[in-house]
């Protein structure tokens, strides 16, 4: 598992997830990335990206077991859609169905409309074509998760 935290500069850490920024208590937003490709220059750039909006966990496929019984505090969930052991919208629906409150955004680098439907109607909140496109995705991952422009 990787961490990339965001350094602060003008909050006062409370707890992990808790800050204080003058008499206004913050909380930090927690994003895990699923995917199997932990060194690629994408994954890296994405979590530069991503960095603004809270603390990006990111695991590989293993991690989401079928059997383990850790429960994960996450506020959205981004799917890396290439490598993935388990068909797309198979892994989509078994997100969904032990996130369920949980917005899951499946980035891809061959969008099709037959994957797309696939994957929306398994649970997914979005499915965008992973590219270097950071103010589109920025921009969704920002609404999805209620965070101010």
């Amino acid at each position: 598992m990787l961490v990339f935290w965001q350094l602060l500069t003008d909050r006062q850490r409370i707890s992990a997830n808790l800050y204080q920024i003058g008499d206004i208590v913050v909380t930090k937003k927690q994003i895990a990335i699923l995917s199997n490709n932990e060194h690629s220059p994408w994954l890296r750039h994405l979590t530069e990206v991503l960095g603004s909006l809270g603390q990006l966990i990111v695991y590989g496929e293993d991690m989401f077991e079928e059997d383990s019984g850790e429960s994960l505090d996450i506020d959205m969930l981004l799917v890396d859609a290439s490598g993935l052991k388990m068909e797309l919208a198979e892994r989509v629906a078994w997100l969904h169905g032990r996130f369920p409150q949980v917005p899951i955004v499946v980035l891809t680098s061959s969008p099709t409309w037959r994957r797309a439907r696939a994957v929306l109607q398994a649970g997914a909140a979005d499915y965008m074509r992973r590219s270097l496109e950071d103010e589109r995705l920025l921009a969704r991952c920002r609404s999805l998760l209620h965070c101010p422009p």
